[in-house]
């Protein structure tokens, strides 16, 4: 009998070894963004970059952020990099997946009126996406202050149309702006 029982739990321990384990985490873990560049290239010649930098990730030390200083009456072409807090990049992995994503822009504070963001380029099925954008600012006639909040969100499982946002986010960033006259 004793046999017969260790026969069965040595079957019993063969089986469980032999089941194949699932290596996938289904909960779609994203890595965590920690450094935003922009790099904006005006119609006068202005080249700008801009980092807003949390290296070690919601909870840690404060982000490290540049500021945004801008000309009024100026146009600026911008292009937006992510790396993950590990360094990798990120920018490629969501474009990847442009269907799934999408950057808001919106300004704050007393520059709300002195610069529009519009997002130029498209996804896969023509939905904006945000990576790439067109910054215009009015004339100012004195240094005029806000923040510029970038919000990226994620659609899965949910059906981006380019102008609701999700429910869920993937990042929320904020950068201080000065316009100058």
């Amino acid at each position: 009998m004793k046999s017969f029982l260790a026969l069965v739990m040595f079957a019993i321990l063969l089986f469980l070894n032999g089941c194949e384990r699932s290596t996938h985490d289904h909960d779609d873990a994203h890595k965590v963004p920690g450094t935003f560049i922009l790099r904006l290239i005006g119609n006068n010649a202005d080249t700008i970059t801009a980092r807003w930098r949390d290296p070690d990730g919601p909870g840690g030390s404060p982000p490290r952020v540049d500021t945004l200083q801008l000309r009024s009456n100026s146009t600026y072409s911008c292009s937006l990099e992510i790396l993950a807090t590990d360094g990798d990049s990120l920018t490629s992995t969501i474009r990847s997946q442009g269907t799934e994503h999408q950057f808001f822009y919106s300004v704050e504070g007393s520059a709300t009126s002195f610069l529009t963001i519009a997002i130029t380029d498209r996804d896969s099925r023509g939905m904006p996406l945000g990576f790439e954008t067109l910054w215009t600012t009015a004339s100012v006639q004195a240094p005029t202050l806000g923040q510029v909040r970038i919000q990226l969100y994620h659609y899965e499982p949910n059906t981006k149309d380019g102008l609701t946002r999700a429910p869920e986010t993937d990042a929320d960033i904020s950068l201080p702006l000065f316009i100058e006259p």
